[in-house]
């Protein structure tokens, strides 16, 4: 006797087990990204073995499946099993010091490529368990599903539109849901708790029958399909990082977007295979179906590269003609133009299966085999485009690419059929031409137009002098009328406006003079260098770390104000992810400074919680001074609230330091080891030479002038974190928080909230001749009543906020 299940329950399971996988992946990519970092070969490390696990998976099950009279007993362990060895990732990853200590060693003492084996060697270890089990349920459903040759393709496609859908359904719940209320280990016990009701509905429900196991001769499957289902999961792959990527340089970059993007590619997989399922156990011109499909594949990969060059014009003009923000707007046509192309790719599959199989003899190991097929394009897919074809040919030719490589398999059809089909070469002919006649388009560039969200104003009138794709963003390059701005994937990171400068210089200048007797300074993110080049006028060893060569690479633009700090000899440039840096590194440093200009952008969000803060401060010299860049624009006073209690719960003894000479979007946190206590003569000696003209360049011009700038005490800190809630790695709340604010500047309001704090003598927090501290206390009193009355313009200009 074998088990058997209702075939609503069987669907019922496939769908949780679907959002399982899912939940696991993005979770397992948040974790690992917390212990190897998040630069583009640590990510794309994690994504291969989770992918390839699959793979392995689905052919290993597939061909066990074949030695079985019980598929769905076997399916039953194998859930229980996925339950069981996700769980023990987890508490490898996140409990057993070995695991951390071997990347640290392997980090130090190994090169770029021993430290590249040493993430693949730890990546299998904790990941290859649990997705190589995942990868085995597809098959192991198949061959106890798949009993009827005249149901084949429709029964197959049903599996995998239930179990892509809930795949999709596991992405949306995971960026919108799970990690925002429940945290990311609640998120992992939720995927866990499904694989579990999974095996309890087989166990609970399974009834006896005898051995269904269909009697007919088998035919031998057409092998050469594995060629080209390899190929569909190449381009599917190849366009979600292309996609991705392009999408990034809209602004379009936080965690909630990505799930966006991501669940339209599956949700269009899903309807796609339904589409499958609904003929194609009656249609006789299967592989004629195929071809055409490859064709409206290239097709849309074309048209979509148009909509993506339009893309910020189009979300301005559906702002202006509905009540919907422009990112929600922006972030609502991102997924639909994922959707509607993978709806064409998500036929493929189920349809390649269909032709591959032939018959249910076998069906286990014949789905084994196109599933691992499809995988390594998938994969092969991810880290091509990623690499190879976005640095080096760019993100529009790389389009091209996927966009003729699926008019070659059409092509490929097409020269095998037998059978005249005029129109599919009328189409192949047509779209090939279309397609290919975007070559000479006049721009190849995504950068949006560089539509001011920071300028204030349209990039119309603006030169491009310099426009790069490397491996984890786009970097821009702008000038006009001797101002020059630095853009990373559409975010305005750096220029040469004076407000930006003052941005850069005093995040090195106020650290630094604070820090007793620094040696080695370290800043996260090098933007144009400016910060660096600031921090070398104090005759201090600089580490700056960038994830991204080509930013780097833009630095000779900026020379006027970085002092051309990338030549200097006291200055290490480190290529990594700065969370991965610092916690990985041998070096001690006296002060390390956190420079992050959007907190929304990418994966920024993991540099402002209470751990990374913790890593900040045990990599610091017992007399190490930490410092951290907060915008006090484009978001609210309550997570502005978060982002200073988070800080102030790792470093007890913070100030708020603002700037005087002209109102900025930008306060800095200061965390030292004992109480802050500045001497002024000391600290006007230190203020001498190249730090004092650095500092004219601000109009900074004496002592007083920068010690004025201390805005909150360490009491006032204290009384303004009270009870707010901690961003964390388990809960990273600012992640999901006024997203209605995103990208907007709102800075007076928050600034008056702020000064509403301001309780303290802040004079105790200084010392010297009663002439000079009478001389400070005058300039405190200047500064304050020059921030109250930009407050107050503001507030007659626009209201008081809420009003």
């Amino acid at each position: 006797m074998v088990w058997t299940l209702s075939n609503r329950l069987l669907f019922t399971a496939i769908f949780i087990s679907g959002a399982s996988a899912l939940i696991y992946q993005l979770i397992w990519v948040r974790l690992l990204g917390l212990v190897f970092g998040v630069s583009s070969f640590a990510v794309a490390t994690v994504v291969a073995v989770f992918l390839l696990g699959l793979g392995l998976g689905s052919y290993f099950f597939g061909k066990w499946s074949e030695r079985t009279r019980d598929p769905l007993r076997i399916y039953l362990y194998v859930e229980i099993g996925i339950a069981a060895t996700s769980l023990l990732a987890f508490l490898v990853i996140e409990t057993l010091p070995v695991y951390r200590y071997l990347y640290e060693y392997a980090y130090n003492n190994l090169g770029f490529y021993g430290l590249s084996l040493a993430r693949l060697l730890l990546s299998t270890l904790v990941l290859l368990p649990p997705v190589f089990l995942i990868g085995g349920t597809m098959p192991l459903l198949a061959k106890y599903f798949l009993r009827n040759r005249e149901q084949l393709g429709s029964s197959f496609s049903k599996l995998y539109y239930l179990n892509t859908l809930g795949a999709a359904t596991g992405v949306l719940l995971t960026g919108f849901v799970l990690v925002r209320w429940f945290g990311v280990t609640g998120a992992l016990a939720i995927a866990i708790a499904g694989n579990l009701v999974v095996a309890l509905i087989v166990a609970l429900s399974k009834r006896g029958a005898q051995d269904l196991a269909p009697v007919t001769g088998e035919k031998a499957p057409y092998s050469y399909m594995l060629v080209f289902l390899f190929l569909t999961g190449f381009i599917a792959l190849g366009y979600e990082m292309l996609w991705v990527r392009i999408l990034s340089t809209y602004g379009l970059s936080t965690s909630q977007a990505f799930a966006l993007i991501l669940a339209g590619f599956l949700l269009g997989f899903s309807v796609g295979a339904w589409i499958v399922a609904r003929s194609v156990d009656r249609r006789r011109d299967l592989e004629s179906w195929f071809s055409a499909v490859s064709i409206v594949t290239a097709f849309s990969g074309a048209v979509v590269l148009l909509i993506f060059r339009q893309f910020e014009q189009l979300t301005v003009l559906l702002a202006d003609a509905t009540p919907a923000g422009q990112l929600t707007l922006g972030m609502g046509l991102a997924f639909t133009v994922s959707f509607i192309p993978a709806v064409f790719m998500g036929i493929l599959f189920p349809l390649g299966v269909r032709i591959y199989a032939q018959d249910v003899d076998r069906i286990g190991a014949k789905a084994g085999a196109t599933f691992f097929s499809n995988t390594l394009g998938c994969v092969l897919g991810s880290l091509l485009t990623g690499f190879v074809l976005i640095p080096f040919v760019g993100m529009w030719n790389t389009t091209l690419i996927l966009v003729n490589l699926s008019l070659l398999i059409a092509l490929a059809f097409l020269l095998r059929s037998s059978r005249p089909a005029r129109m599919q070469w009328v189409s192949l002919v047509v779209v090939a031409a279309v397609a290919n006649l975007l070559i000479f388009a006049d721009s190849k560039s995504f950068h949006a137009e560089l539509k001011g969200r920071d300028l204030r104003t349209a990039a119309e009138g603006f030169d491009v002098i310099y426009y790069a794709e490397g491996l984890s963003g786009t970097v821009t390059a702008v000038e006009r009328d001797g101002y020059r701005g630095l853009f990373v994937d559409g975010q305005n990171v750096s220029g040469t406006d004076v407000v930006l400068l003052a941005d850069s210089k005093m995040l090195a200048h106020i650290p630094l003079l604070l820090a007793e007797d620094p040696e080695v300074a370290l800043t996260v993110g090098y933007g144009t260098g400016t910060t660096s080049g600031s921090m070398l006028l104090h005759g201090v060893e600089v580490h700056a770390v960038e994830i991204e060569q080509k930013i780097i690479d833009a630095a000779p633009l900026f020379g006027s104000v970085n002092y051309h700090s990338y030549a200097d000899p006291d200055l290490e440039l480190v290529l990594d992810d700065a969370r991965n840096y610092i916690a990985a590194t041998d070096q001690a440093f006296s002060a390390i400074v956190t420079d992050v200009t959007n907190l929304k952008y990418k994966r920024n969000p993991y540099l402002y919680t209470r751990e990374y803060f913790e890593i900040m401060r045990d990599a610091l010299t017992p007399e190490g001074v930490a410092a951290a860049w907060l915008p006090i624009g484009g978001l609210s006073f309550q997570d502005l609230r978060i982002l200073i209690a988070t800080f102030d719960d790792v470093f007890p003894h913070t100030t708020a330091w603002y700037f005087t000479q002209f109102p900025t979007h930008f306060i800095i946190l200061v965390g030292t080891p004992e109480p802050t206590r500045v001497d002024l003569a000391e600290l006007r000696r230190r203020m001498v030479g190249e730090i004092e003209r650095d500092l004219r360049t601000l109009d900074v011009d004496n002592v007083y002038e920068l010690a004025s700038m201390l805005l909150l005490g360490e009491q006032d800190v204290d009384e303004l974190a009270a009870g707010a809630p901690l961003h964390t790695d388990n809960r990273p709340i600012l992640e999901y928080s006024d997203m209605a604010l995103y990208n907007v500047e709102d800075v007076a309001p928050n600034l008056g909230r702020l000064l509403e704090y301001q309780q303290e003598d802040l004079l105790e927090y200084f010392s010297g001749a009663e002439r000079e501290l009478t001389e400070l206390a005058e300039h405190f009193r200047l500064y304050n009543r020059y921030y109250r009355n930009y407050i107050e313009l503001y507030q007659q200009q626009f209201g008081a906020p809420g009003s």
